[in-house]
């Protein structure tokens, strides 16, 4: 590097790793949110698929349920 002369490719560098890596928390980010939520619809389902299996409930008012549960 001589005295006097500057060199943008260290702050590019920087500038892409750090649009890199926002990019990146921000898909995990959705994508975990995403599985959370999933997650949680199969187990309300789950759960009152067994309430229906014992008898709890018939499957009108299971579906009602899940319908009002998963909003």
């Amino acid at each position: 590097m001589e005295h006097g002369s500057f060199s943008f490719f260290p702050f590019g560098a920087l500038f892409c790793l750090t649009l890199f890596s926002f990019v990146a928390v921000r898909i995990y980010a959705i994508r975990h949110r995403y599985r959370d939520s999933n997650q949680n619809d199969r187990d309300i389902a789950l759960i009152l698929k067994g309430r229906m299996a014992r008898g709890g409930i018939d499957e009108k008012e299971y579906h009602r349920l899940k319908e009002l549960l998963t909003k």
